[in-house]
């Protein structure tokens, strides 16, 4: 940059004009390669965005280790809690199966006791009549027909015993009417 300055300083002070616009085109080329120089250190220098980087990883792992042990913890408390639930279930089934035992003792114990009560009962409701069969006789049942049918079920009957017309068409009415 000093030698474009320096030359022109030469042209002024010669009157040369182009030793003048050398030297300041000859500052203006150095000054757009420092520039182009540095703007190339700005766009390739990676440092900073290569730390978050590293330090985003640094996170990331540290996250996937937290939750690996996470889900460490949390199949070994699963693991715990079945082998707790498979314990009380056993003891459990020991208790239902002692319980049974002393259920089926007291009752065979008391059984005889039981069928001679049973047997004792239902002699004297034998005796007492209240086993008997009803003695009465279900009543007969009527026929109702529909008033198209009493006509020809009259017709028929008077065919069949023409003696019995008149016992049958009182009782035609009587089953006709409501």
């Amino acid at each position: 940059m000093t030698f474009s300055s320096g030359v022109v300083a030469y042209g002024i002070v010669e009157h040369s004009m182009e030793a003048s616009v050398g030297g300041g085109l000859a500052g203006l080329a150095a000054s757009a390669m420092l520039t182009l120089a540095k703007i190339r250190v700005w766009t390739v220098d990676t440092k900073a965005e290569r730390q978050q980087l590293e330090e985003a990883t640094r996170r990331a792992h540290d996250t996937h280790t937290r939750y690996v042990a996470a889900e460490g913890a949390l199949t070994e408390e699963h693991r715990r809690r079945v082998r707790d639930l498979e314990g009380e279930r056993a003891a459990c089934l020991q208790q239902v199966e002692a319980a049974k035992a002393a259920l089926d003792e007291r009752y065979e114990a008391q059984r005889e006791t039981l069928i001679i009560e049973s047997m004792q009962t239902g002699i004297k409701l034998y005796l007492a009549g209240l086993l008997n069969a009803p003695a009465t006789a279900a009543p007969e049942a009527k026929i109702v027909a529909f008033p198209g049918q009493q006509q020809q079920a009259a017709r028929a009957r008077a065919i069949a015993h023409p003696a019995d017309q008149a016992t049958e068409a009182a009782r035609d009415r009587e089953v006709g009417r409501p």
